[in-house]
């Protein structure tokens, strides 16, 4: 026999006698979805005016107000800017602080607000009875209204909104920043008499 096939072997035998490498399993955790944030947005920054008693112009305050989320984080954040009871406004009256609620102006009043769409979101249907005057201000909206109807509504665009049943999508992975500015309405009243109230129908859930 010669020499290199006795090595060969000799290697095959002692690689037998070797004991079998162990191997170990893990369960790995897996890794949980990031948790949305709210508002990715600033702080809003409000300046207001006002006089002195002797009537000179000034500077009433200067102040940055942060968005509220009364649905939850993960929901649309509102911020009140400003807000007149009745009309004619007074301009003596002091603002009246942000409310941490979804901004709505009283029957004869009006609101000025932000609102800040999540990513990938879906309003409630619904109709309030105001006029509304919605002008998005950075990202991109979809209005779509009951009758099946829908808008891509993009920076700078404005929806005049007059008291109809409507959804606001946001499908983008961005948060959208809207101004809007909400006034006191009359119900409308339909041909058989029946008026449209307020109304408010949570989006259907999506299957799987």
């Amino acid at each position: 026999m010669s020499k290199p096939f006795r090595n060969i072997l000799k290697n095959l035998n002692s690689s037998k006698t070797q004991p079998e490498p162990t191997i170990t399993t893990t369960t790995s955790t897996p890794t949980p979805p990031p948790t949305p944030k709210m508002s990715s947005f600033p702080p809003v920054r409000v300046i207001t005016t006002s006089h002195t008693p002797a009537g000179r112009s000034t500077i009433h305050s200067d102040t940055l107000l942060p968005a509220h989320h009364p649905f939850g984080p993960t929901a649309s954040g509102f911020t009140t800017i400003h807000s007149i009871p009745s009309l004619p406004a007074s301009l003596i009256t002091p603002p009246t602080p942000s409310a941490p609620s979804v901004p709505r102006p009283l029957p004869n009043g009006t609101v000025l607000c932000t609102t800040d769409f999540p990513p990938n979101y879906i309003t409630p249907t619904h109709r309030t009875v105001t006029c509304d005057y919605m002008v998005v201000l950075k990202g991109e909206l979809v209005l779509r209204v009951d009758g099946g109807e829908e808008r891509v509504l993009k920076e700078g665009d404005v929806v005049v909104q007059r008291g109809t049943m409507h959804t606001w999508e946001n499908r983008t992975g961005e948060w959208t920043r809207c101004l809007a500015f909400m006034a006191g309405a009359q119900k409308i009243v339909l041909a058989d008499g029946q008026p449209l109230e307020e109304s408010f129908t949570p989006p259907a859930k999506k299957s799987g």
